[in-house]
């Protein structure tokens, strides 16, 4: 291995090194075990790519990215300093900085997309860029942008890629995989470092007060079915499970969008009834009483129809009655104690449970903590009680410590948690997705024996999710074991490595002095991600006026028909009006085709605001269909701005500056005529404001862009009396 790794850190076998010569000069997806070494193979090319360029790894969340940063610390010979972390921590200005002057950077994908849209990432210096947990390059996730983003080679990291082979191809295609390096723990090069795991089902019977209450539940969501089938939405009250009315108020939502039938209405309530009684008897199946109680109190302060529906049931309400009883007796699920008793673990030894809700994990940690032993949430970021991300790191180092002898966590501990001496996993429902099952169970049994035990209550739902799960890791497995020998074709579309290495490269500065550049509001993630599809250099930052600055005098509003019509109503219109005409030539961006289907505004009313936009403002207006469209006409009118009217951007009315040379090319800047390349030019030539000021025309005109009209212009106003 190259002379950047520290080989006496890092354990030698063959498989990581036979990886990581493969992946070093091909764009790989590579698909192992967890526990056998991603990391590891992730330093071993980014030793040899270093030689080349800058390194980029990527991972979904904080936490996962400072223990990327520490596992290099340990494997690469390159000082501290040179390795940066990109989260949202790290302020916009400090880590502009950091792209150009250090050489590996470990980053969060969102911060990393925030930067390459606003063009600061100097992307022809990076030789690698690595994607932790690669099964996530899908639909509109922030991995798919970088990877169009960057030319160099990438390296894809995942456990688990996809439950058939159209989805790790949908992968694949987005990270522009040309190499597969696929190990089952079934490989011969791999199965000497398997732990062995052994795999436990325990089943527990919900006893008949539990059918009781989930049995009323089900009649009260067969009444609903019944309804749903003489709406003609249905054709059987039999086995309708809540994925098939998921896709039913998703089919019925886009029947309303082209007519308006009180039918529809009434049916997308009634599917929303059984989609609320199909939560409270999975809550009660799997998961226990309290957390079905809180769940069916909730319902009454709801005061959607859908809730009345529930509510106004007779055998709804006989199951919350029930639900209640079993409150007050404090009668928990049989799972709860049959997890005690798994638990009954030696002091040195671990355990995570995984559950798939927030009021289960505290009710399981709350619990076992009454039981005697140390446990401990482990939650996501989102909602009133979420866990910051500090939080979460503080809490895996203390459970790595041996503070907390169980982690009770919700999904957000399945991927990438690097903490090897875990004895226990225990689900305490099955999942059904395979993917997940295969990152829980991958939490042991990663350097010493461990076992993964699945509570199972009988004849509910929980038993259909373990099947579901089988199934797809049998299928998934089946797909790897064909992509071992596959190569993925690179499309024509896609450059080659030869390419970026070659004489293709445009020299840096020329190509930046050709660039587009557009000002965008940091709220505006979509159409700008459009844009720097575009090349188009996008400044992103809060603007209190428009969406979309394309020179010093042009602006634009963006609007969606529907937020038009919505803004018409409550008046915000023309007071966004008011605010843009402050630019000589302000734009609007109508986007979206249901303009006159809004329900309570009478189509000459929409008429009426479009003609006073255009008339009464001198406002034109441009029709867009989307997004990409809107993109399109900003790329249009920035091009006529800024190449065929030689104007710059310049935004006025902005909070001030930061530094003192931004102050005072701000300051230059707001004297007619004069934009920000010209501001600069004048205070290079002067050398301050004062001097600017007291600068004659003569001096003025032999600054390049400044004419006979212009140097008396400005004389003129800073001569002029004020009145």
């Amino acid at each position: 291995m190259p002379g950047l790794l520290k080989t006496d850190k890092i354990e030698s076998r063959t498989y990581q090194e036979v990886i990581a010569a493969s992946a070093s000069s091909s764009n790989t997806l590579v698909v192992l075990p967890t526990g056998l070494g991603k990391t590891v193979i992730a330093a071993m090319v980014a030793s040899m790519k270093l030689e080349e360029g800058k390194v980029l790894f990527m991972a979904p969340t904080r936490p996962l990215v400072e223990q990327h940063l520490k596992s290099f610390n340990s494997f690469l010979k390159v000082p501290e300093e040179e390795m940066s972390i990109m989260t949202g921590k790290t302020r916009p200005d400090k880590r502009y900085e950091m792209w150009e002057t250090d050489r590996v950077f470990f980053g969060t994908p969102q911060v990393v997309e925030n930067d390459l849209i606003s063009g600061k990432v100097p992307l022809d210096e990076f030789s690698l860029v690595i994607f932790d947990e690669a099964h996530r390059a899908s639909g509109d996730y922030s991995y798919n942008f970088i990877s169009e983003k960057f030319s160099c080679q990438k390296l894809a990291l995942t456990a688990s890629p996809g439950g058939s082979k159209e989805k790790i191809m949908e992968v694949a295609e987005n990270l522009e995989i040309e190499n597969f390096e696929v190990r089952t723990e079934d490989d011969p090069d791999v199965e000497p470092y398997i732990q062995d795991k052994e795999v436990e089902w325990r089943k527990v019977e919900l006893d008949d007060r539990f059918q009781k209450a989930k049995n009323d539940f089900e009649e009260a969501k067969r009444t609903q079915l019944k309804k749903l089938k003489k709406l003609g939405q249905i054709n059987s009250v039999s086995n309708v499970h809540k994925g098939d009315l998921l896709k039913l108020r998703g089919q019925i939502s886009a029947e309303m969008s082209k007519k308006d039938d009180p039918k529809l209405y009434k049916a997308i309530s009634v599917v929303a009834a059984c989609l609320k009684i199909s939560q409270a008897i999975e809550l009660l199946e799997t998961q226990g009483v309290s957390q079905c109680y809180e769940y069916v109190q909730g319902l009454e302060s709801d005061d959607s129809k859908a809730a009345s529906r529930a509510l106004n049931d007779k055998n709804f309400m006989e199951g919350k009655a029930m639900i209640e009883y079993l409150m007050k007796k404090d009668i928990e699920h049989p799972k709860l104690g049959e997890l005690k008793k798994i638990l009954e673990i030696e002091e040195d030894e671990k355990a995570i449970v995984f559950t798939e809700y927030r009021a289960s994990a505290k009710k399981i940690a709350e619990k076992l903590g009454e039981k005697g032993i140390d446990a401990t949430r482990f939650i996501g970021q989102q909602g009133e009680e979420g866990m910051s991300q500090t939080e979460q790191i503080d809490v895996l180092s203390q459970f790595d410590q041996g503070e907390y002898q169980v982690l009770v966590s919700t999904s957000v501990g399945e991927e990438g948690l690097d903490i090897p001496a875990v004895d226990y996993v225990v689900f305490y429902e099955p999942v059904a997705s395979g993917i997940r099952d295969i990152q829980r169970s991958g939490r042991t049994g990663r350097q010493e024996e461990g076992a993964v035990i699945v509570l199972m209550a009988e004849n509910t739902r929980d038993e259909g999710s373990y099947w579901s799960a089988h199934h797809k890791k049998k299928k998934m497995n089946r797909v790897l074991q064909e992509l071992k020998n596959e190569t993925l074709e690179q499309e024509s579309k896609n450059r080659s490595l030869d390419e970026f290495n070659g004489s293709n490269k445009k020299d840096k500065d020329e190509d930046e002095k050709d660039k587009l550049e557009i000002y965008a509001d940091d709220r505006e993630n979509a159409v700008a991600k459009h844009l720097s599809r575009k090349d188009v250099i996008v400044n992103k930052q809060r603007l209190d006026v428009g969406d979309f600055l394309v020179s010093d005098r042009t602006a634009i509003e963006r609007k969606a028909a529907e937020d038009l019509v919505d803004s018409i109503l409550d008046n915000r219109l023309f007071n966004q009006l008011n605010e843009i005409t402050q630019f000589e030539q302000p734009v609007i961006i109508v986007e979206g085709k249901e303009l006159y289907s809004h329900r309570d505004v009478h189509p000459d009313a929409i008429r009426g605001a479009l003609a006073s936009i255009t008339v009464d403002y001198n406002i034109p207006i441009l029709w867009s269909d989307g997004e990409k469209e809107t993109a399109e006409l900003l790329e249009s009118l920035a091009k006529r701005e800024q190449e065929e009217k030689n104007r710059e951007i310049s935004v006025r009315g902005e909070k001030s500056p930061k530094t003192r040379r931004e102050l005072q090319e701000f300051v230059v800047a707001g004297i007619p005529d004069i934009n920000t390349k010209i501001a600069r030019r004048l205070l290079e030539e002067f050398g301050s404001i004062e001097e600017v000021f007291n600068a004659s025309e003569e001096e003025l005109k032999e600054v390049k862009g400044i004419g006979e009209k212009t140097s008396k212009s400005i004389r003129s106003i800073i001569e002029e009396e004020y009145s």
